[in-house]
């Protein structure tokens, strides 16, 4: 496809960019709008007039104001405005050379595989949204005037994500532009999309990638066929551009840092051709694989059954739903055709033989053809469907899948950010011949586990996945096994969740005495153990711990927890002597993992320290964010803390002098995780500190203090008894006023 000289001055665009919808915060995106303002400055910088350009948009109100100043007369993206611009407004262009149509928002694979592009008036139990593939049908309409506009570009930055089971009802099915006959079908059109049917379009950096990579090469084709650089009319080689696109996302899927895979649909672009080139190319068969080919071509031949015209065209119409590409040319398509129709598509030849073998049990070594084919061995929508199901669980969720399957399997290298990305590692334990695939049992072993809404989701999808493969009587003992396991892992964790919780009040003395009080909590059980109203020494308040301890906690396991004042952070309660009397003196913090907690200044961002929480259990330490020494006032961290909303913790380095500003701007921020060292200055501290802290998880972190301090009774020269934690959990408050009886 050449690049042919065009007058830009003569070229139209319409852009639409949905960021808000009409639901949940969580349907919204922040990135749209962005795109749209990139797309609009490429096409103005080639020379296309301002007043060529119609933009419909619903901007998150963060970004409105960008929007403004790029377009300022756009409009809303609801429903009727897009509606009557590609319906009424494109019959006004007159003689012009070149449409542009892009769109970036929420899509989704509806009912009948249909793509639908989101309205703004879309609800969490209403999704509704323009049939993608409209787009193309207008342009060939009356819509657009015979004489006027000799090609189009179309370009949609939207996922195309399966919804998940039980969601289908909640979609509309998509709403065509137009049912009018396609009277001018020989007009060129080059269709670019984000991703393939099924997948998901990404962001980054408030951006989309595709989009992004879009916008660079079009720059670079742009400024090569201008010589200067400059806008002066010359053509566009989007054959060239597009090769860019997929050189780009072809080295972010070597790195794995993405595995979308942009699509593209050309419609008699260049001398009447048709060419659709979607997906990644199928690479060439070696030897072994075109015997299996072999292999599954006969097995396909003789499972189309006595009418094979009648029954290959009816899985061919069912396949169109699945797969990416086109269907073979030949009507009906032949068992080799469809075989190498399947190639193309991943999970393309497991999802053939599921359509032909519905009601037949497929024999092992053409399952077997299928795994060494594609190493895959899930159907096309099994798989779409798994990707959801996993997107619906948060990423808290999704790392305690991968941990399922690493303790299962000994595997260590699965990531839980991206739901496909792991869905595909997941994919990877291929099953033994005749055994229930390994996948199937990490998603019994954590359903069983989480019993929440998508685990029952999960469960039922593992069902249907066994079902198919004649092996529903071993997942159900898989599932037995399973969920005896759970009942072991909620009796553990019941045991690990054993928690002392102790209140001591402010000391309003020279002699530090204090009241306090003592509750001990198992799961949602809560039991009071001592209520001290005459202030005692620290001494007394020690002894008298160490008494209840003795009797109602666990060396090593039971967390205890100080909920002290703002003032007291710095109390080192983890210092504490236990049995001084005795033989055996030891510190608090060496038997038990103990950590301070002030829930003092939390009632304004009580939303925004659960949220932090939320990333505790999936963080490590290499997720807190170093506060510098130099801020030591509460403007200061505040304003740091304003923007990291994020942040699950802090490690702090600031002097002595200074932390107590500093200790209540963290508490009013919401940050439920402190670390700092108790004695050290700022250079000492944090060499200290990045030494002690290492890699650890951050939901380990009471029981890596406490082996710290341990290590510090033995070698008085150890940071450890140094290191002190805030460890605020929202979900375990202490017990309300009113139920503090004293035993």
């Amino acid at each position: 496809m050449t690049a042919v000289e065009h007058d830009w001055r003569r070229t139209h665009a319409v852009i639409v960019a949905v960021e808000r919808y009409n639901g949940s915060d969580a349907l919204n995106l922040d990135g749209p709008v962005h795109d749209a303002i990139g797309m609009r400055k490429w096409l103005t910088g080639r020379g296309v007039p301002p007043e060529n350009i119609q933009l419909l948009a619903s901007p998150m109100e963060r970004n409105r104001a960008a929007l403004e100043a790029a377009h300022p007369d756009y409009r809303p993206a609801e429903r009727a405005n897009v509606r009557k611009v590609f319906r009424e407004g494109l019959s006004h262009i007159d003689g012009d050379d070149w449409l542009w149509v892009y769109w970036a928002g929420h899509g989704v694979q509806a009912r009948g595989g249909r793509w639908s592009l989101l309205y703004p008036e879309t609800s969490d139990t209403d999704l509704q949204g323009l049939d993608a593939d409209s787009l193309v049908d207008l342009v060939r309409t009356d819509h657009l005037r015979w004489d006027a506009v000799d090609r189009v570009t179309v370009v949609i930055d939207a996922c195309r994500q399966a919804l998940p089971p039980g969601s289908h009802e909640l979609a509309d099915i998509p709403q065509p532009l137009t049912d009018w006959p396609q009277t001018r079908s020989d007009r060129p059109v080059f269709w670019m999309r984000a991703c393939q049917a099924g997948a998901v379009a990404m962001e980054q950096d408030g951006a989309g990638r595709f989009t992004s990579a879009l916008l660079r090469q079009l720059e670079a084709a742009g400024a090569d066929a201008d010589g200067d650089g400059d806008a002066d009319g010359a053509g566009l080689d989007l054959d060239r551009v597009w090769r860019g696109v997929q050189d780009e996302f072809a080295q972010m899927r070597a790195t794995g840092s993405s595995r979308q895979y942009p699509t593209m649909h050309v419609i008699n672009w260049e001398e009447q051709e048709r060419t659709v080139r979607l997906g990644p190319p199928a690479p060439p068969l070696d030897p072994e694989k075109r015997r299996f080919r072999e292999t599954l071509v006969l097995e396909a031949s003789g499972l189309l059954g006595a009418d094979p015209a009648g029954s290959a065209g009816r899985v061919a119409a069912r396949l169109c739903e699945q797969f990416t590409t086109g269907p073979p040319a030949t009507t009906p398509p032949s068992a080799e055709e469809l075989v190498d129709w399947a190639l193309e598509n991943p999970h393309g030849t497991v999802t053939l033989l599921a359509e032909l073998s519905a009601h037949t049990l497929v024999r092992t070594e053409i399952r077997k053809a299928c795994h060494v084919l594609q190493d895959q061995w899930l159907t096309r929508a099994e798989y779409t469907e798994l990707v959801a199901l996993l997107g619906r669980l948060d990423e808290r969720g999704r790392y305690d899948v991968a941990e399922e399957a690493r303790a299962l399997f000994g595997l260590v290298d699965l990531s839980c950010h991206d739901p496909a990305v792991l869905a595909d590692a997941l994919e990877e334990l291929l099953p033994k011949p005749d055994q229930l695939p390994q996948l199937l049992r990490v998603v019994e072993r954590f359903a069983a586990v989480d019993q929440g809404a998508v685990a029952a989701d999960l469960r039922a999808w593992s069902l249907r996945c066994a079902e198919r493969l004649g092996l529903k009587g071993q997942l159900m003992e898989r599932r037995g096994e399973a969920e005896e396991y759970a009942e072991g892992v909620k009796a553990a964790d019941l045991a690990q969740d054993q928690r002392v919780q102790i209140r001591l009040h402010s000391s309003n003395d020279a002699g530090q005495r204090r009241a306090y009080e003592v509750w001990t909590r198992r799961g949602e059980d809560i039991i009071s153990l001592a209520k001290v109203d005459t202030p005692a020494s620290l001494e007394e308040i020690q002894r008298g711990i160490d008494e209840l301890l003795r009797t109602h906690a666990r060396t090593r396991d039971t967390l205890v927890e100080f909920f002290v004042a703002p003032t007291d952070l710095e109390l080192a309660v983890h210092r504490w002597q236990l049995d001084a009397e005795g033989p055996l003196e030891r510190s608090l913090g060496t038997d038990y993992p103990v950590v301070v907690r002030c829930t003092e200044l939390r009632d304004n961002q009580r939303h925004v320290w659960k949220r932090r929480w939320e990333r505790v259990d999936s963080a490590g330490t290499e997720d807190l964010e170093w506060l510098p020494a130099h801020l030591d006032t509460f403007k200061q961290v505040h304003g740091v803390l304003q923007g990291q909303e994020d942040v699950p913790g802090l490690v702090l380095t600031t002097p002595s002098r200074a932390r107590s500003d500093v200790f209540n701007a963290c508490l009013f921020d919401g940050v439920p995780v402190l670390i700092w060292h108790g004695e050290a200055e700022a250079a000492t501290a944090r060499a200290e500190l990045t030494t002690l802290l290492g890699t650890e998880r951050l939901r380990s972190l009471p029981q890596h203090l406490r082996k710290l301090r341990s290590a510090s009774e033995a070698d008085e020269s150890h940071h450890g008894r140094h290191m002190a934690l805030l460890w605020d959990d929202p979900h375990r408050p202490l017990p309300d006023q009113l139920d503090l009886s004293a035993p």
